[in-house]
């Protein structure tokens, strides 16, 4: 596979379920995005040197203790201004409406379709040129 990024790009990935994390560190990483993966959202709040620096966010909706949507309005609050994509298997209207207030980029439904993330990700973090604007903390 032919890299999408040139490696300066910082992706923190949210999921409670260490078996989608794994597929998400090996595509991006096959993608050449720097990645970071963690299985608890607290832990995110908890260390702030995890989400600092990120370009771009891949946050579940539904984990236990705190939801996808919860944590970004948290790291919202907290300056974060970078890029967000929202995936979920229990996608309502209500959701997508709060996740447009917090500026979410993309929202996703489970199962992900893997061409429209790595499209989603070309969009959000292109290659070429400087970084988008408003990108990172």
């Amino acid at each position: 596979m032919t890299p999408l990024s040139n490696g300066n790009y910082k992706v923190l990935v949210v999921d409670d379920d260490p078996s989608v994390l794994a597929t998400y560190r090996r595509l991006l990483g096959r993608a050449g995005y720097s990645t970071v993966t963690v299985d608890d959202p607290r832990a995110v709040l908890a260390d702030g040197g995890l989400y600092e620096g990120a370009d771009l966010l891949l946050l579940d909706y539904r984990m236990p203790g705190i939801d996808g949507i919860t944590l970004l309005a948290e790291l919202r609050r907290r300056e974060y201004r970078g890029r967000c994509i929202l995936i979920s298997a229990y996608l309502n209207e209500e959701i997508r409406t709060q996740a447009s207030h917090l500026g979410v980029n993309l929202v996703l439904e489970k199962p992900v379709d893997i061409r429209r993330l790595r499209g989603a990700l070309t969009d959000l973090l292109p290659l070429a040129g400087a970084r988008p604007a408003g990108l990172g903390a």
